[in-house]
């Protein structure tokens, strides 16, 4: 009887250490995040005293306390937020990362137009985006070598910043050093476009001084190399890109005469005979009639092709308010550029409308309420929206594009869509932009309720990226010591 007790006791304790070491190894690594109002945008849901259990880079499990009731999951460690807020990290689908601030500089003699930028400038943009909530970006073009370089930091963790997805440099006939790209042939096409990939680029960017060939060219070859194509265009019609599979357009600037009709047509295309005129930024508007035959046929087009848009609406105010741009940001908000860009950003917004006189600036701004037409139009076709700043920093341009698009008619959970889930379905990335078991821990950490007031996205305190915390205190603290380089 003694023995078989004996080996009853043994047993039960050599159970409860194999309970406890499988306790322990599933603890191992794990972080809960508590005492937390959880908001998902993708579902339109709010989960008061909610909770996120995260192991390595993955949200593992999540759940509410339910009465007060402490019924929480064991973790290694645990974080109170104090009842703050969390919200999916902030994608940015144009984010020009890892250019240089537009310059001329001499070569043979002759001034050219440069993007060149340098890793300081890189890693400064590159902390204050993640330090305003942003955890993934796309980089629509760029120095491949660049963007690559960043990747592979970032990736690594040596560099501090938002996940990149991105293209190379434009196909475009204007020289841009550190910019574009012009071949000659199709063979040259073919090889620059495979020189790109090799980079890890996952998308191949057609720009506005393409004719229609060059652009199928270059949609064809992309394709061929399964790359993804992201285009700029101007005379080029987005209609002609739908139709050709172009999978993304970027710029509320759809500025063909192909998509107006009759004599607003010809007035149009008389105003863009001379090359330097850059009035047409606003007066397509003028002349578009968003209920016309091409218009509508584009609407069904993009809805049917599913063609991803970001409309930077807010690219469109800058131009169309150049010369007020301190009402919009104050120098205080200036802080995410580095100081080569925030000496001079105001100067290159106002350089298109350099000719403008005051009729024309009273003009365009008349036309902003009709590009958010255009955006809430693509929107309820159920064309695919997503965020983006066209900046080489998001900070307030990106909280300006979320309150434009709420102007042009939207509420604030469908906004929070555009910035999370939308983002991360623009860029095909299935496990990004929700709270939800599987997907990256990915979010935000803040004071106020963005559900509630949009501008709640200035009280970002933390940022999770990956499951790595990092104070937004902290990451600003490591700005001053990239702000040396001059260019």
């Amino acid at each position: 009887m003694k023995n078989s007790l004996l080996l009853c006791l043994l047993t039960c304790l050599s159970i409860s250490v194999a309970d406890a070491s499988e306790q322990a190894n599933e603890q191992e690594g794990t972080v809960l995040y508590h005492n937390a109002t959880l908001i998902n945008p993708a579902t339109e849901q709010q989960l008061n005293d909610g909770w996120l259990l995260v192991k390595g880079d993955r949200i593992i499990n999540m759940g509410q306390q339910q009465n007060g009731q402490v019924n929480l999951p064991a973790a290694e460690q645990q974080i109170d937020l104090q009842d703050q807020y969390v919200l999916p990290g902030l994608i940015d689908v144009h984010l020009h990362l890892t250019a240089g601030p537009p310059r001329a500089e001499m070569q043979d003699d002759q001034p050219v137009l440069t993007m060149k930028g340098h890793n300081e400038i890189t890693r400064y943009h590159a902390l204050s985006t993640l330090a305003t909530g942003v955890t993934t970006a796309f980089s629509p073009a760029g120095e491949p070598e660049a963007n690559a370089q960043y990747a592979r930091h970032q990736q690594a963790g040596d560099w501090l910043g938002p996940e990149l997805t991105y293209a190379g440099y434009i196909f475009e006939p204007t020289p841009i050093v550190a910019g574009s790209v012009y071949p000659q042939n199709e063979t040259a096409w073919q090889e620059e476009i495979l020189r790109q990939k090799s980079l890890g680029v996952d998308y191949i960017k057609l720009y506005t001084g393409l004719n229609k060939d060059e652009v199928a060219l270059g949609n064809r070859l992309a394709k061929a190399a399964g790359l993804k194509t992201v285009a700029h265009l101007d005379k080029v019609s987005w209609q002609y890109a739908a139709d050709l599979g172009i999978d993304a357009l970027t710029h509320a600037l759809p500025t063909s005469p192909e998509l107006l009709t009759g004599s607003a047509k010809a007035t149009y295309e008389a105003e863009r005979e001379n090359p330097l005129n850059q009035r047409f930024i606003y007066s397509w508007f003028q002349h578009a009639d968003y209920d016309s035959e091409p218009m509508q046929k584009l609407f069904s087009t993009l809805s049917e092709q599913q063609t991803h848009v970001d409309f930077t609406m807010v690219v469109n105010e800058l131009f169309y308010y150049a010369h007020e741009l301190d009402a919009l940001y104050s120098e205080q908000d200036m802080w995410i550029f580095h100081p080569t860009f925030r000496s001079r950003w105001r100067a290159t917004m106002a350089a298109p409308s350099y000719d403008w006189t005051a009729e024309d600036f009273a003009a365009a701004k008349q036309q902003l309420p009709k590009v958010q037409q255009l955006f809430k139009r693509l929107y309820d076709a159920g064309v695919p929206l997503a965020i983006g700043t066209d900046s080489v920093a998001s900070g307030p341009f990106y909280l300006r594009e979320l309150q434009l698009s709420k102007a042009a008619g939207l509420n604030n959970w469908q906004v929070l869509q555009l910035a999370t889930v939308n983002g991360a379905q623009h860029l095909g990335l299935s496990d990004t932009g929700q709270l939800a078991p599987g997907f990256a821990a990915d979010f935000i950490v803040l004071t106020a309720n963005p559900v509630a007031d949009l501008s709640a996205l200035n009280t970002v305190e933390t940022v999770v990226q990956k499951g790595k915390a990092a104070q937004v205190a902290d990451l600003k603290s490591k700005l001053s010591t990239l702000t040396n380089v001059q260019l």
